[in-house]
């Protein structure tokens, strides 16, 4: 009896460990990021060098997410500074002929970890010659 209750005890413990992982934040990106649009942004890994990986699900579309790779800066603060986590990343949108590139901050505002980023999508085909790409402005919190 004593056997399967410490047995079940460990699965329960571990199986909460696992559901309770730590969010994401400006040191370590790696989770799950929500836009204010309910975009979710996803960095699965960083490399050594600031590499980053992930995948992209716009809220227009209930698809597949859409693979990224981008950079994180890996600068050590300075004193008497401001300073924030730079990210870029980029995503292609294969289907739709257009590439979307983020470049922004990691910061924290108010205790929440906060990434700004200003977007420009660029299409391949479009009803204007003005209009191939377009520039947005996001911000994500860690989901």
């Amino acid at each position: 009896m004593k056997k399967t209750t410490y047995l079940v005890f460990i699965v329960l413990s571990t199986s909460s460990f696992l559901t309770h992982a730590a969010k994401p934040n400006c040191d370590n990106l790696i989770g799950d990021w929500i836009s204010d649009s309910q975009s979710t942004l996803t960095f699965s890994t960083i490399g050594k060098e600031g590499q980053l990986t992930g995948h992209y699900i716009p809220y227009q579309f209930a698809e597949k997410p859409a693979p990224l790779i981008g950079w994180s800066n890996t600068s050590r603060p300075k004193k008497d500074h401001d300073n924030v986590k730079v990210v870029s990343f980029s995503v292609n949108w294969t289907k739709h002929g257009a590439i979307t590139s983020w470049s922004g901050t990691c910061s924290i505002e108010k205790g929440i970890p906060v990434i700004k980023a200003i977007a420009n999508l660029a299409r391949a085909n479009s009803s204007f010659s003005w209009d191939h790409i377009i520039t947005d402005s996001n911000r994500y919190t860690p989901k």
